[in-house]
């Protein structure tokens, strides 16, 4: 009984694989959501607009997204002066409490909200994994979601066609 659920489960993760990479290759514009970062300052996703936004979804108890935290650091002190901004998006069944010890313990210099009412997974097509990524133009044109894993290369190389450079 326990290899077919193994089974049935590396299935479901392969398909959610393939949705993955066939849902990249065509682009829709991103909501608009106004959310309260971690201290509570408002912020409405459109007052990004004009710059390049990676939304990541993300959870304290996600040892991927846990991992993947270093490159997300790097990502921003190579590109923020340039203006992209990075969103992490805690899911929802996190604490307030938790995900500011993160915070502070990896030291992340990029904005933090808590999806608390799954706002935010709900107008990116029911987010329910975490890590799960966005990448959003300075026009709102939504040109990556990655479901795990961040692909550093190819997300570098979306931001330099973006006209980005690392610094």
């Amino acid at each position: 009984m326990k290899l077919r659920h193994y089974s049935l489960a590396i299935l479901i993760t392969v398909a959610l694989y393939l949705i993955n990479w066939i849902s990249d290759s065509h682009h829709k514009i991103s909501p608009n959501i106004v959310f309260e970062d971690i201290d509570g300052v408002q912020h409405n996703l459109s007052q990004y607009q004009g710059q390049p936004v990676l939304l990541t979804f993300w959870a304290t108890d996600c040892l991927g997204c846990i991992r993947e935290i270093p490159e997300l650091i790097k990502l921003d002190h190579k590109f923020s002066s340039q203006g992209l901004t990075i969103i992490a998006v805690a899911m929802f069944y996190d604490s307030p409490e938790r995900i500011k010890e993160i915070r502070e313990h990896k030291q992340l210099p990029y904005l933090i909200t808590w999806d608390n009412k799954s706002k935010f997974a709900q107008a990116f097509d029911n987010v329910i994994i975490a890590p799960t990524h966005f990448l959003i133009a300075p026009n709102g044109e939504i040109k990556m979601r990655k479901i795990g894993s961040l692909n550093i290369k190819l997300l570098h190389k979306k931001l330099y066609s973006m006209g980005m450079l690392p610094v």
